[in-house]
């Protein structure tokens, strides 16, 4: 059994070579297998994976860790108990030589050795031996800060044997066989300084002396101009000897440098040795993603920015996002694509600028540099220093940086090459903007595609595309956040048993999701907590307080008022939580938290001092915000309805007046659901509900409801029948009247005639124990019109009668002109359209005295049906006509749809179908695509049918009439009689 790092970590049982494991298994394999029999303590262990950010759990994953690397090599036929127990640690206890790096240093070691007895064939037998054992960049793609001071030791390490064995073969007479890679090896690495000197030695032994002191000139020229430095002593001395043709130099002499030497068991990382620098064309790259999905238009946007050869500045190329959205795994996507276009060497550093510890750029430049060949002893101590010569040292090279999770401008600017031919990928959570980047990506998550294609790749196609409803479900689950969808594929491969539905089923439970959403070294919570950790006290607690409340999204002002902020202080905080990754801002003064983000933020622990922030509180304070913003948008819908006086608090906060009805409009489709959640979130809160607080929340949601055709009227019905039946037990009858008001009005806009009635019927009830009579108004209006519906007319006239008489008596006018209209619309359908129309045209006055524009259109509405109703199509249709213009205006989609297959009727009485057709199919697609307007659906189509067939189009008049006939009695109204005989033959 042998073990790899010189390359890609891996172990070879008989033939077969197996992978490692996953990266942190990696790196615990090779943690402990090059401190081989020796007792590794866990704490250094977690140090070697992590370093300073090491997890709270990362006993429990260095420990499983090891129990998937047993049953790797168990499963590959080699002995589990390579990786024994010790105290409180591990040991390897394979021989050391079954490791390639502890073989190259003991091979190194013999060699040296043997140089010392003059084997010099042996040394150099030896020398190609250790070489050959690299199979690449040592520890390719293993994390953590061991494999990183590893990876530049072994590196340095195969340099330096490189370098022996080219001075072994001029001791050994060989010099015309060693030119070749000795030219090749500077080339690649013009800043080693002994390279030259074997160079020197070999062109003067093989007869080329004049080649010999051009090698002096071009080392001192590139030394001065790359470091601006003269050759050294050692280089200078031979440089004399040659020019004075020293006959020493042509006898095979050894060498005065000294072997390579071995690491010792005290010593295993190397940390004591001093190594000789050199220019080296760095590697530095991980391992790309095999699995990568999706991002096409990302690829495309950077390769090209990374690859212009017209550019005539540094290629710097940007990605930011939250945590978890596979900024990192872009990138080295991207870098390993582009790879080919800097063929002087690509430079990585994790910046770590999420941790509390972030890498400083005086740390990171003195990395590059040694990996660029710069002797340590030769690096300055200022940061400035060391930028300026890194810059010197990539002047008129072609390397590729990629900068990992950058914290800000100021750690990202030193790291920034002078050379225009160089490219620079950095990656973040929030944009920096003092980058000048040449293209920036911000990450969004997957599309359900991407999502679907990831876990396909890592569960297996064939096992998702067999539950595909449920893969939906379950990536739903995940947000589409790449991290998520990656550890649930992850899950479901190590859980062959488990089926895709059972998964998206623990994952439905929000409670529980963050905890399933872990894998191994992977976890959903932990990107979340690298940011959180960041914030300052304020900010966490903006993080935390409106977590419950901004559903799906909340506003400035809202906010402010939720944590009792001046809106200046609350958009410092808010722009700093968006800054950190951990808000979005979809646009200007509006802000919301990613699914799974607002997971993290509702569970995490409060501090003790924070019960002024609990989610009640903060809930009761944004429902004082908005139901102050809800009444004032009900005045500019509703002028001078007495409902507005009624609500429990009608005193707008300064500034909180809206310029019209656009703008009170704009804001209630803005808020309306955040105020329905508000509402919910309340209901649900602890202890006895509080009566004050369930009549607010029922007048937020009675002055959103006069908004019904801008708002989704049908879920906020859903919120106000769990407010009328938590208002109804605690006794409120004035929040339960108003909440069973709204849920009645709901269903009878969506023709629930049934249900609108058992509502209205509730509410007439509450509101009369109340003493709420401008509710009762409203409801009595709703349950004639009702009656209307069901065409008995008697009940409808009874009920209108009782809401016009309130109406009165508190001097609602506006109520009593809607009632007036709705009361002629029954005498119309009665059959009494001449009663009708003297009460149409004192409401249509006075309302436009009133400047109502949605009393104004449905008076002009109703006045037009009167008239038609009278054979007065012409006076209908101006009528008509009127009220489409008002409803343009106005944008009240609702009433124009309504006007429309009214006003065909008319015309199609004129005789004039085609324009009859063309409002009439305006109709219809309005009301198919709004679910809960199915009598005016009804009655559009039914209009249509009958003007189609009288334009001789009889299959479609039958397609229309059996539509309507479908609607009308899924509504059970009787309208579907009249459907039906249409039908007939």
């Amino acid at each position: 059994m042998e073990f790899f790092v010189l390359g890609a970590v891996g172990i070879q049982t008989g033939d077969a070579v197996v992978s490692g494991g996953s990266p942190q298994q990696q790196a615990t394999l090779a943690a402990l297998a090059l401190r081989a029999g020796h007792v590794v303590p866990l704490h250094e262990l977690m140090n070697d994976v992590w370093g300073e950010a090491a997890p709270g759990s990362a006993v429990m994953i260095l420990r499983t860790n090891v129990w998937k690397l047993r049953k790797l090599l168990e499963n590959n036929g080699g002995d589990p108990q390579v990786l024994a127990s010790a105290n409180d640690g591990y040991r390897f206890t394979a021989e050391p030589l079954r490791i390639d790096a502890l073989r190259a240093e003991h091979l190194a070691t013999e060699a040296a050795h043997a140089r010392k007895a003059e084997r010099y064939d042996e040394c150099a037998e030896l020398l190609s031996e250790a070489v050959a054992l690299w199979r690449g960049e040592p520890l390719a793609g293993v994390p953590g800060p061991f494999a990183d001071r590893q990876r530049s030791r072994l590196a340095e390490l195969r340099l330096n044997l490189l370098e022996e064995r080219f001075d072994l073969d001029i001791l050994l007479g060989r010099p015309a066989q060693v030119i070749p890679a000795l030219t090749g090896f500077i080339k690649e690495r013009p800043l080693r300084e002994r390279p030259y000197g074997f160079l020197m030695r070999a062109l003067f032994a093989a007869g080329r002396q004049a080649d010999a002191l051009a090698v002096f000139a071009d080392a001192r020229d590139v030394l001065a101009a790359e470091l601006g430095l003269d050759p050294g002593p050692e280089l200078q001395v031979l440089h004399q000897r040659i020019l004075r043709g020293d006959p020493a130099l042509l006898a095979p002499v050894r060498t005065q440098a000294p072997a390579v030497p071995a690491a010792r068991p005290e010593d295993p990382d190397g940390a004591g040795r001093s190594t000789t620098g050199a220019f080296a064309r760095p590697a530095q790259l991980p391992a790309d993603v095999a699995d990568f999905s999706g991002r096409t238009n990302a690829l495309t946007t950077l390769n090209r920015s990374l690859t212009d050869e017209e550019r005539g500045t540094l290629a710097i190329a940007t990605v930011s996002g939250m945590g978890g959205i596979g900024k990192s795994a872009l990138a080295l996507r991207v870098a390993h694509q582009v790879k080919d276009a800097y063929p002087d060497g690509q430079l990585y550093a994790d910046l770590r600028g999420t941790s509390a510890d972030a890498t400083t750029p005086a740390a990171v430049l003195a990395g590059f540099l040694s990996a660029l060949g710069v002797p340590r002893q030769e690096i300055p101590g200022s940061v400035e220093d060391r930028a300026r010569l890194f810059r010197t040292v990539l002047d008129d090279r072609r390397v590729l940086l990629l900068l990992d999770d950058a914290r800000d401008t100021a750690q990202v600017k030193p790291l920034l090459p002078g050379a225009v031919r160089c490219g620079v990928i950095v990656t973040s959570r929030a944009r920096l903007a003092g980058v000048p980047s040449g293209n920036h990506v911000q990450l969004a998550e997957f599309t359900r595609d991407e999502a679907l294609s990831l876990l396909r790749h890592i569960a297996g196609a064939e096992r998702i595309d067999r539950e595909e409803s449920a893969a939906q479900e379950l990536v739903g689950a995940c947000a589409h956040l790449p991290l998520a969808v990656r550890i649930v594929a992850a899950r479901l491969s190590a859980r062959p048993g488990w089926t895709v539905a059972q998964l998206a089923a623990r994952l439905a439970d929000e409670r529980r999701r963050l905890t399933e959403l872990q894998a191994d070294d992977l976890a959903v919570a932990a990107v979340f907590e690298l940011g959180y950790r960041q914030l300052t006290r304020d900010q966490a607690r903006a993080f935390r307080s409106l977590a419950p409340v901004t559903w799906p999204s909340i506003s400035l002002e809202a906010a402010a008022a939720a944590l009792a902020l001046s809106e200046r202080d609350a958009e410092e905080l808010l722009e700093a939580l968006v800054d950190a990754a951990l808000l979005e801002s979809p646009e200007p003064g509006r802000y919301r938290y990613h699914d799974l983000g607002r997971d993290f933020a509702l569970h995490l622990p409060r501090p003790e001092d924070a019960s002024a922030d609990d989610h009640f509180t903060v809930a009761r304070r944004l429902l004082h915000h908005l139901l102050h913003r809800a009444a004032a948008a009900f005045q500019r819908m509703v002028p001078g309805d007495p409902v507005h006086s009624t609500i429990a608090e009608t005193v707008a906060e300064p500034g909180n007046a809206f310029a019209g009805l656009a703008e009170a409009r704009q804001w209630v489709v803005a808020e309306s659901d955040c105020a329905v959640h508000t509402v919910r979130l309340l209901l649900r809160g602890p202890g006895s509900p509080d009566p004050v607080l369930l009549t607010m929340a029922a007048d937020l949601l009675v002055a959103l409801s006069s908004f019904g055709q801008d708002i989704p009227y049908a879920k906020m019905a859903v919120t106000s029948a769990e407010l009328a039946d938590t208002a109804t037990r605690a006794g409120a009858h004035r929040a339960a009247g108003r909440a069973h008001f709204i849920c009645g009005n709901a269903a009878l806009q969506a023709t629930r005639l049934r249900q609108a009635r058992t509502h209205s019927e509730r509410a007439a009830e509450a509101c009369r124990r109340a003493g709420d009579r401008t509710i009762l108004q409203q409801a009595c209006n709703d349950l004639g019109v009702i009656a209307q519906f069901e065409q008995r007319y008697d009940d409808a006239a009874a009920h209108f009668d009782q809401a016009l008489a309130l109406a009165r008596t508190q001097g609602q006018r506006s109520a009593e002109l809607i009632t007036t209209l709705n009361a002629a619309l029954a005498r119309i359908r009665g059959g009494r359209a001449a009663e009708a129309l003297p009460s149409c045209e004192e409401a249509l006055a006075a309302l436009r005295t009133m400047a109502d524009p949605h009393g104004v259109a449905h008076a002009l509405c109703v006045r037009g049906q009167a008239l038609h109703e009278l054979h007065r199509p012409h006076e209908a249709l101006d009528s008509y006509t009127e009220c489409l213009e008002v409803c343009e205006a106005e944008r009240i989609p609702g009433q124009r749809a309504q006007a429309h297959y009214r006003s065909a009727e008319t015309l199609r009485v004129l005789g004039r179908i085609e324009a009859a057709l063309e409002m009439a199919g305006q109709a219809v697609s309005y009301f198919r695509t709004t679910p809960d307007r199915a009598r005016d659906r009804g009655y559009a189509l039914l209009i249509h049918a009958r003007t189609s067939s009288d334009a001789g189009q009889l299959e479609e008049a039958r397609a229309h009439a059996a539509e309507a006939l479908e609607v009308f009695t899924k509504a059970g109204l009787p309208e579907a009689a009249e459907a039906a005989a249409r039908l007939k033959p």
